[in-house]
């Protein structure tokens, strides 16, 4: 039995002919300035570098943090998930050269894993899809809210007329994006009707995977005020104007027109049956209500 097994009292359990070791390894105050842990659900281990271990030296935490991942691989731990914060980013060497790997960063913080089984390692990759929500907003006389970007992604779509609508801030519903966003950039009101479809796109921007919803929206206002540094332009739309200014097929340069796609997305949101959604129970670990969308849903 290893050393620090021992001393930390190990137990060893024995069932379908597998032995697992369960340890509980002594933990001092000083070790406490440099590593604080705790057992997950999924027989893995969560530890955590707190900030005042910036004033202590690197060789000090590599000492301890090898004497623990070699504890928990004897006992047979799973998976290892070492934040480091950043005061103490310099420690992220520490954590490559014991195996560890980079799983996300954050503004005040970066994330290390380690699978330790000998088998392919199953912990969840971090987030990889972004999500964008284009609004299709309707008026009472079923105009429809039209946008040119000051500046397109693509130089061919620069001056094209769009929907509105952006990425989804942590947190937002698909409704409460899109609503921010034409907000924002026109500063006219609205409110959810129902989700018109959904696009799945991979390998855009970092590499990412993307979803794009779009919902229709009706105006509770219908001024337009645009926001200058995001639009050149905004304005109501009949149908007859959109169909007028649709792009032929092979047309390379859109400035003043509306795109093939954008119109797939539009034509639905008038047409077509809508997605509707439904308020779902707060639970216990949720920070807000979820939102179940669904054919047979009522609106919100």
């Amino acid at each position: 039995m290893p050393p620090l097994m021992a001393a930390a009292g190990a137990a060893v359990v024995i069932g379908a002919g597998l032995y697992r070791y369960h340890t509980s390894p002594t933990v001092s105050a000083d070790d406490e300035q440099l590593l604080t842990f705790k057992e997950d659900r999924y027989n893995g281990v969560e530890m955590k570098v707190p900030a005042a271990a910036a004033s202590r030296s690197p060789a000090e935490f590599e000492r301890l943090l090898r004497t623990r991942v070699e504890g928990w691989a004897a006992a047979g731990k799973g998976g290892l998930w070492l934040t480091i914060p950043l005061e103490c980013a310099a420690l992220a060497g520490v954590g490559e050269k014991l195996g560890f790997t980079f799983h996300h960063a954050k503004p005040t913080y970066v994330l290390m894993t380690r699978w330790l089984l000998p088998t392919a390692s199953p912990l969840p990759a971090y987030a990889f899809t972004q999500i964008g929500v284009g609004g299709v907003v309707v008026n009472k006389r079923g105009e429809v809210l039209m946008v040119q970007e000051r500046i397109s992604p693509l130089p061919a779509y620069q001056g094209s007329w769009k929907l509105p609508g952006g990425l989804a801030d942590p947190g937002e519903h698909f409704a409460e994006t899109v609503a921010r966003e034409v907000r924002e950039e026109t500063g006219v009101e609205s409110e959810l009707v129902g989700v018109v479809s959904m696009r799945h796109t991979h390998g855009v921007r970092f590499g990412q995977s993307d979803l794009y919803v779009v919902v229709k929206l009706l105006a509770t206002t219908e001024e337009i005020k645009i926001d200058e540094h995001e639009l050149m332009g905004a304005k109501w739309m009949a149908r007859s104007e959109i169909e007028a200014k649709l792009a032929a097929d092979g047309e390379k340069v859109l400035n003043g027109k509306i795109s093939s796609n954008n119109w797939k997305m539009i034509l639905p949101a008038l047409e077509g049956t809508l997605i509707g959604g439904e308020v779902l129970p707060k639970g216990g670990h949720l920070s807000k209500p979820a939102i179940l969308y669904s054919a047979g849903a009522s609106r919100l």
